[in-house]
Order: structure tokens, then sequence, then C-alpha cells
């Protein structure tokens, strides 16, 4: 694993550990939740830079690297729904696959069933979000590796979590005479909000072709993978 630092909201740094061929962070006690706006956005970026590297699949019996127990499987519910993760019951931390750190951000959303469906007519199979392994969308509602539900990252939310991520990080370190930069930020997320909810039920633009693209090249597709590649490329590649 590589050892990230980022800051905290008090601005006193942790040291995450992120393997990228894996797809999955460890979370030190209380970690996750003490990241500032700017470190979510940081992990964002991370999250985005790893998309066209190799991918891993993950067992479903982890070791914890702090003590060698093997961690538990466990669900948590965050504001947007449920999501999963490896939790060490010695309290040293947990494991936590990219797509499920999404959602527990909110970012990430399960898919209807005739949502699936609408996608079966095109694509036979795509590849698990969250462990790497296959599903058949026209039999499994979820992976059968993992449990999983099948994924999509909500495009609009994402952008406007982002948004607000970025005022809060203006906020926590900008110095009171200058908070009419944050007046002028906010602004403009307003501005970019309102286009935003005049969309938000639009489709996404190229899913279709893109799913059809990666299946005729011999490749499992990720709507995640997509989601991130459409909706937050403008936002990390600056």
């Amino acid at each position: 694993m590589e050892s990230v630092a980022l800051a905290t909201h008090i601005g006193t740094p942790v040291d995450i550990d992120i393997c990228g061929p894996c797809h999955v962070i460890w979370f030190d006690h209380m970690e996750s939740t003490s990241l500032s706006p700017g470190s979510v956005i940081e992990m964002f970026k991370r999250v985005h830079a790893a998309r066209d590297g190799g991918r891993n699949m993950l067992k479903l019996v982890v070791a914890c690297p702090r003590c060698a127990t093997t961690l538990a499987s466990t669900t948590d519910l965050a504001k947007g729904g449920r999501f999963s993760y490896f939790r060490c019951t010695s309290g040293h931390g947990r494991l936590i696959s990219f797509v499920q750190f999404l959602r527990e951000k909110n970012f990430i959303r399960s898919l209807q069933p005739h949502e699936i469906f609408a996608l079966s007519v095109g694509v036979k199979q795509i590849r698990c979000s969250s462990c790497g392994g296959p599903i058949s969308l026209e039999t499994d509602n979820a992976c059968t590796h993992c449990g999983a539900p099948i994924s999509v990252l909500d495009e609009a939310a994402v952008e406007r979590a982002l948004l607000a991520l970025q005022a809060r990080e203006t906020q926590r370190t900008t110095l009171e005479p200058a908070r009419m930069n944050e007046a002028l930020l906010t602004n403009e997320a307003s501005a970019r909000r309102a286009r935003l909810n005049q969309g938000a039920q639009q489709p996404q633009p190229g899913l279709m072709e893109w799913l059809s693209d990666a299946s005729s090249n011999g490749r499992l597709a990720d709507l995640v993978e997509f989601g991130i590649s459409t909706a937050l490329a403008g936002w990390l590649d600056d």
C-alpha cells in the first residue's frame, strides 16, 4: 500500500494507506470521518487516477494490517444509504473499497430493476465496481461474489457535492478578511446547481456506446468507472 498524508478538519495530517491495483483504502480508527473537505476531494483525484490501471479482484477474507486478525465484513448506514467495509474487531481500523468509500460519501446510488433491464438489452455483463468480479445483467441484481448492488455514479449529485466540499474547504482555509471570495464561490455554486437541476433527469450521454465499446474490446465495463470519467474529469484534471 501507498501511504498518503491528508489533512483533517483541524489541520493535523493523517496517513492514509491506499492500494491502487486493489482499489481499496485502509483507514485507522476514525480517520475517515476526520478528513477535511479538501482531503475528500484529493481522494476523488486518486480514485480517478486509478481508473486506467490494472484491477485485482478483492478477496472476501482479509487480514488486518495492524494485528493480522481476520477483518469482519460490516454494513453501515450513511445519509445516502448503506455501504460496506471490512472492520478490525480490535478497533485498529477498516478496509474499504473505492466504490464503497464513494457510497459512504453519498455519490453512488444503486440501479433500480428497470434500469438494469434497460442496460441488459445492449450489454450482457459488467464488472462489479466494488470487488472487480463479473456481473451478468441478464440474471443478477447484485454481485454474486461480494453481494454489492449494481451501482452507478450519480453525476448531478457528485457535481453538487464537490461544489459544497470546495466551498467548505475555502471556508476552512481562508482568513476572515478574504470571505468575499467565499461569497463569490457561493454565487458560482448556486448558478451551477441551477444548471444541474435542469439536466438532472437526463440520461448520461454516451453510456451505452461506452459499455458496448468495452464489451467489443473483450473487457468488462464498470458503471462507476464511466461515471468518474464523465462527471469528475473536469474537476480532477485541473
